[in-house]
Order: structure tokens, then sequence, then C-alpha cells
């Protein structure tokens, strides 16, 4: 009798993980990060890749870019782009009737940034995957770092505009100590990308050569914008009483030969 009830157990069990397991999703197969230099960025492909275990009467698989619908495709109608979206997203794949239905982001902008969801459907089974896409737009940007010395300090401002997303500036030196930042900024433009600044100041108590950075980064993103400065003796900093007394000595014999 045991022996029955844990074979029609084990038969029941097989069943149910075959129902279960009839639809398998993997992956989906494009990127997380995507950085836009120039006009010349291609499109960006996003696949979603799974597998239907047993013949099934329908399938439905739909794209949606935060919680809208942006493509599906359904079993004997084939594949459609929503109208909303022509023009940004195109199918994958040139066969309208191809199940292996992938999209393809079309002029990537700042506006492509976003969650996309691929979600399958089928007459036994629903099953999605999303996947998170960063857009870094750095296209015309600029990216500088000042510095002031002033008496035994140097005064270090760092700006960057034409960015996205918002940047975060830290300022350091060569070696990677960071600098304290006293003031910041940050500004939303009009094109929807960002200017930033900062302020840093650290103390210098001779007329060595120093070297700084100033890093960007982007919402912990693996991408940064780095810019560096030399600081040396030649700088805003407040004549010393000598050479004043010499410039007046020089001055004085100057003044005196020709007098003569």
């Amino acid at each position: 009798m045991n022996w029955l009830l844990v074979s029609v157990i084990t038969v029941l069990t097989v069943a149910l993980f075959k129902e279960v397991n009839c639809l398998v999703l993997t992956e989906i197969d494009g990127p997380s990060l995507v950085v836009i230099e120039d006009e010349n960025v291609g499109p960006i492909p996003m696949n979603c890749h799974f597998k239907v275990e047993e013949e099934s009467n329908s399938l439905v698989v739909k794209w949606t870019k935060d919680n809208k619908v942006v493509f599906q495709y359904i079993k004997g109608h084939g594949a459609n782009v929503i109208p909303e979206f022509r023009g940004a997203v195109e199918s994958l794949s040139s066969d309208p009737n191809d199940e292996e239905c992938g999209i393809l982001l079309v002029n990537p902008s700042i506006e492509t940034s976003g969650t996309y969801k691929c979600n399958i459907q089928t007459d036994k089974k629903t099953i999605s995957m999303d996947k998170e896409l960063h857009i870094i737009d750095i296209q015309n940007f600029t990216h500088t770092l000042q510095h002031k010395r002033i008496q035994n300090e140097t005064h270090l401002e760092c700006e960057i505009e034409n960015v996205y997303p918002k940047p975060t500036l830290a300022i350091q030196t060569v070696n990677g100590e960071q600098i304290q930042i006293i003031a910041s900024d940050v500004n939303l433009l009009d094109d929807g990308k960002y200017q930033a600044s900062a302020i840093a100041v650290i103390r210098t108590e001779d007329d060595s050569t120093d070297e700084y950075q100033c890093v960007s980064t982007f919402n912990g993103l693996s991408f940064n914008l780095t810019t560096n400065i030399i600081s040396g003796s030649v700088s805003f900093r407040r004549p010393e009483w000598s050479h004043l007394i010499l410039t007046v000595l020089i001055a004085l014999v100057t003044y005196e030969k020709f007098s003569n």
C-alpha cells in the first residue's frame, strides 16, 4: 500500500513538474548600459530567450517599457509595434511570424532609459522577466577643473555640463584621497540634461606641484568622467614681502643709473 501511494505521488509530481516547466524563460539578452558619445550611436537589440516544452494552442509575447506595452506578438497574427512607439521600437526579426520576438530600440536617447519586461503567455502558463537599461548621454559635454592658490590654500572648482543622468562630483588628489566639498550645485537643463559644479579647498604649505582630479559619476553606474589639473607655484598666491623689497631696490638702482 505504501509503495502504491509513493508511486502515485511520484507520477503526480512528475506530471505537475512537467506542466509547470512547459514554458521556460532563460534570459533577456541585451545591454544594461549604453553610453551615447555622438550622433552615430546604433540601435540597441533586446532579445527574449524562451522555450515552449510542449505544443501550445496559443502564444503571446509582449514587451513593455516602464509598464507600457511597446510591442507584441500573437501566434497566428504576427508581430506589431504599438503605434505610440513606432519610430522608437522595431521588431528584431524581419519575419513577422518569428516566435523569437526580440525588439530593436532605434534612435537611442535619454528617453530610452527604463525597465523593459518580456512577458510570455501560453494557454497553460505566463512568465516574465525584466531588464534595466541605463543610458548615459555625454554628447557635447564639457568637464573642467580650475584652481586658485590663495596664500596656503588651493581652491578647486569643478564643473560639468550637458550630461545625463544627474552626475555626482568628487574632487580628489591624484592618489585618490578625497577632498571635502564645501559647495555644490546641480541644475536640470531644458533638454533634460544636467549641469553641475563643486568647490573644494585644500591646505598647501609650500609651492610644490600637486595634481588634482575631478571625478563625475552617474548613479553608481560603471562609467565615470575624470579631468585633471596640476597646481604649482604659478598661481593667484599673494607676493611675499621679500619679493617686493627686491623689486623696489632694482627699481631704485635703475633710476639712479639713468639719472647719472
